[in-house]
């Protein structure tokens, strides 16, 4: 099996692999994928399994998701590259890095920490919420639009869960993830790495500060996995580092992987 993934700028370039979160897409990084490869780097974005245009697959837990990662990586015969992952994307990189210390050289990790969460947060809200809805009486994407507004969610939100709707003539409205392969599976999500896994490159958490996801508790289990990680935190930022302060996000990776190329 291998992913479906995005790729930016001269593969001659140093590599950049960015994981999206749970319910994200490859194409949510279009902006970043983009502003990166102006700054030299070759990039690659992939749809997660169970996401995207990447195929569906009932086995979904952080050792699948990074050798899916790796699997990508062998075929563009990439030997070592930068990592950055963003919540669920965060944990696969943190695999990744676990079991192959040697080809991730720097990594960064947004809003998520190695510890195990009871659930996903809000993501066990949205996977019920869009399960709830059936499509198959649907005609307008309009009425998709007002069947999620019941929840109350932000705009931003509404717009992240909406791009996850496909449309075709032949099948009508679908998900674009497969939400109950992810849901039967979302205990995996929350998983923590707390008993196994060292890395000892560069290692950059970037934290939100109106997001509860990396608390105080976290740091000894960060230092116990991350011997060489700093963590910076984007004071307005909530969970979606790179929606609400991209200029921050920008500014930090910067200085952590332009600097270094």
């Amino acid at each position: 099996m291998l992913l479906f993934y995005r790729r930016y700028g001269n593969p001659d370039n140093k590599p950049i692999v960015v994981l999206h979160g749970l319910l994200g897409l490859s194409d949510n990084w279009d902006y970043f994928g983009k502003r990166f490869a102006e700054l030299g780097f070759y990039v690659i974005v992939p749809d997660m399994r169970n996401h995207g245009l990447s195929p569906r697959m009932e086995a979904f837990n952080y050792k699948v998701l990074a050798r899916d990662i790796k699997k990508v990586l062998d075929i563009e015969n990439i030997k070592n590259c930068y990592v950055i992952g963003h919540s669920m994307g965060g944990k696969i990189a943190m695999m990744l890095a676990f079991e192959n210390p040697s080809l991730v050289e720097r990594l960064e990790i947004l809003d998520i920490s190695p510890r195990q969460f009871e659930t996903p947060m809000e993501h066990v809200g949205f996977i019920a919420s869009m399960g709830a809805i059936d499509l198959r009486k649907v005609k307008k994407r309009s009425e998709v639009e007002d069947q999620l507004a019941k929840h109350n969610y932000e705009k931003r939100l509404m717009l992240f869960l909406l791009k996850n709707l496909s449309y075709s003539h032949e099948h009508g409205f679908k998900w674009k993830p497969y939400l109950k392969a992810i849901n039967r599976n979302i205990a995996e999500i929350g998983r923590g790495f707390e008993d196994k896994g060292v890395y000892n490159g560069p290692t950059l958490f970037i934290r939100g500060g109106q997001s509860d996801y990396i608390k105080k508790k976290d740091i000894p289990v960060m230092k116990e996995h991350f011997p060489n990680y700093k963590m910076v935190t984007l004071r307005n930022s909530g969970h979606w580092i790179h929606v609400d302060d991209p200029a921050g996000f920008m500014r930090e990776t910067e200085k952590f992987l332009v600097g270094v190329k």
